[in-house]
């Protein structure tokens, strides 16, 4: 599953830069950076601080990723 697309939405949004994102989420720059080109994919854990951060429950993460697959 690929979900850099639906972070990188999300992120512009509410108007972070992938730095400021990363360092809310307490997470490494160029590790946020990999996960929104989708070189990587992060853990439950690490993607549950992400949409903390967004303000998003990761339930709405995943329905919005859903139909952006579509």
């Amino acid at each position: 599953m690929k979900i850099g697309k639906t972070l990188k939405t999300y992120r512009n949004r509410n108007n972070f830069t992938q730095f400021e994102l990363a360092y809310s989420a307490e997470i490494n720059e160029k590790y946020y950076g990999q996960i929104e080109r989708d070189e990587c994919s992060p853990t439950i854990e690490k993607l549950e601080m992400i949409c903390n951060v967004l303000g998003i429950r990761m339930s709405d993460f995943f329905r919005t990723h859903e139909s952006d697959d579509n």
